[in-house]
Order: structure tokens, then sequence, then C-alpha cells
């Protein structure tokens, strides 16, 4: 039997991910966080990684002891598209 490989971005993700329910307690308190539903949430943890709006939304938060660039280490620009080059 072959295991997957995970990309070294990944399993940063998904520790950033793990980091964030353990601050929050559960995943619908995340969820009444980040202002979004619940399935939003689970479908965080089935992907293994926060989503990018999550991620601004988490990282603008003072209380919070991470930023955007900790729970997104896979993402280079934080631009919007419109001003990328």
């Amino acid at each position: 039997m072959t295991s997957k490989k995970i990309k070294p971005f990944k399993a940063e993700c998904r520790q950033a991910l793990d980091l964030l329910l353990v601050h929050f307690g559960t995943k619908a308190e995340m969820a009444r966080q980040a202002k979004m539903s619940r399935n939003t949430v689970s479908y965080w943890f089935t992907r293994g990684q926060v989503g990018r709006v999550a991620a601004k939304k988490f990282g603008s938060i003072k209380a919070l002891p991470f930023t955007k660039e900790q729970l997104r280490p896979d993402i280079g620009n934080w631009l919007p598209v419109a001003k990328r080059k």
C-alpha cells in the first residue's frame, strides 16, 4: 500500500487549522467568529486548510495569536486579484 505524500505547506496549514480549533474550542465557535457557516468550517477540515477570506478575517482579529501568513503559508501574494501584476 502506498501512502500519499503531503505537500509541505499542506502540513503547516493543517497544523494552523488544528491550533485554531484548540483556541476556539469548537468548530461552531470558529464559524461564529469568522461569520461563516458551520458547513464551511467543516469543509476546511476536509480540505486541510482555512480558506483565504477566513485567514484574512482571523488574521485581523487582534485577540488571536495567529497571522494570516501563519494560517495560510501557501499564499505568497495577499493582494486582491485586480491589483496583482
